[in-house]
């Protein structure tokens, strides 16, 4: 009998700041920017933990 993949489960996505919380005084980084780079992070990870699920290496929870 095989062993069953590890189960993982998606990450959540990160929530975009209220557009209130920048103050618009040209920040650097600015915080929608901050979300951005987050936002490319999760979106990196999630195609992994996709790819690894596609090879059969985990089974994934995608909720």
């Amino acid at each position: 009998m095989s062993e069953q993949p590890p189960v993982k489960r998606l990450p959540p996505k990160p929530q975009p700041p209220d557009p209130s919380e920048c103050c618009g005084g040209g920040c650097d980084p600015c915080i929608l920017e901050l979300h951005d780079d987050e936002l490319d992070r999760w979106e990196a990870r999630v195609e992994r933990l996709r790819a690894a699920a596609a090879r059969g290496e985990i089974r994934l929870i995608d909720e």
